[in-house]
């Protein structure tokens, strides 16, 4: 364990999780250097008095599925104050090396996590990812597999971002002979066209709508396609809703029905939200109309020798050349479409 003041005087409930249960894991299954002999000699601490009835306590978490006595003995040692160079020096009493250095700092540490985003086509895009190690660190960025070229600093920029950089982005970080691995970042990239008075400098921060859904007029069969867009960091999340209620199912930027029925018409608009904010596109209208099936009757008098075709299944016939004194008589063909 470092010996800087900042480190040991910070509290032990503070911890992160992988340190607190990698620890609780030694703790666990040592017998004789395990959590029993740190809570017999925090028990003689005045500071931090471990009582019969806290170890007790504590042996029962034996019986629950996952449970753990370690970690419940640390955090009544949290809740009273203790420290990570005060629970250091427990565990070098106790003598169990192994769960002391796991409260060593690690070899690397990522401390900032590259961002999600979406932003629009010809803007400049910015990721980054910071680290710390006990040697010098190293970036490489991909693309979901494959290097980005010439990416090995902090910060991923493309400037502009194209619709092909849209995708899913992650940095390596090497220090020595350790490396870790980023959170993945989703960047979404809109083509969007900027009408006259709007700008967008800014897409940090609060969301802004880009790309609104519009009303539309089907036939049942054809498909439907309702598409609303916002600018943001972190990445927005969509819920379509239909008469103001949540269709399932409907959680992307664009909503596709690729055969409407009836049933699908009415007034729909998309709640677009992040961590902080919640916003709503316009409402629009959308009407699905059935097919009409129209019979029309023609008046005419002719030979059957005068039909030359009449397509089956079709809505176009074909006549002969019909003589002029055939018009106005009451022979009717129905076609029906």
């Amino acid at each position: 364990m470092s010996d800087s003041s900042l480190e040991r005087s910070t509290k032990i409930n503070l911890l992160k999780e992988p340190a607190v249960k990698k620890l609780c894991d030694v703790l666990d299954k040592s017998s004789k250097k395990g959590w029993r002999k740190l809570g017999e000699i925090v028990g003689n601490d005045r500071r931090f008095r471990v009582s019969s009835d806290d170890m007790e306590m504590c042996s029962l978490k034996v019986l629950e599925l996952e449970g753990s006595p370690s970690r419940m003995l640390l955090r009544l040692m949290g809740e009273r104050g203790c420290t990570t160079g005060q629970l250091a020096d427990y565990l070098l009493t106790v003598g169990n090396s192994e769960a002391l250095q796991c409260l060593k700092p690690p070899a690397l540490q990522i401390l900032l996590q590259p961002q999600s985003v979406a932003l629009i086509s010809g803007h400049n895009l910015r990721l980054s990812c910071l680290a710390s190690g006990r040697s010098p660190v190293q970036y490489q960025w991909f693309k979901t597999k494959e290097e980005v070229p010439n990416s090995f600093s902090a910060d991923l920029v493309i400037s502009p971002v194209h619709l092909k950089d849209a995708g899913f982005y992650i940095c390596r970080v090497n220090s020595g002979d350790a490396f870790e691995f980023s959170r993945w970042a989703q960047v979404e990239v809109m083509d969007v066209t900027v009408s006259c008075g709007q700008s967008y400098h800014s897409l940090e921060g609060r969301l802004k709508m880009v790309i609104q859904p519009q009303s539309q007029r089907l036939y049942v069969g054809e498909s439907l396609q309702l598409e609303c867009g916002a600018v943001g960091r972190p990445i927005p999340r969509y819920q379509w809703h239909r008469n103001g209620v949540p269709l399932s199912n409907a959680t992307k930027r664009k909503l596709m029905i690729p055969h409407s029925i009836q049933d699908h018409s009415g007034r729909y608009r998309c709640e677009i939200s992040s961590s902080t904010e919640r916003m709503w596109s316009n409402e629009v209208d959308i009407v699905i109309e059935p097919r009409i099936s129209v019979q029309i009757s023609v008046a005419m008098e002719c030979s059957e020798d005068d039909v030359l075709t009449i397509g089956e299944g079709s809505s176009a016939f074909f006549l002969n050349s019909i003589p002029d004194h055939l018009y106005g008589k009451c022979l009717f063909i129905s076609l029906c479409w």
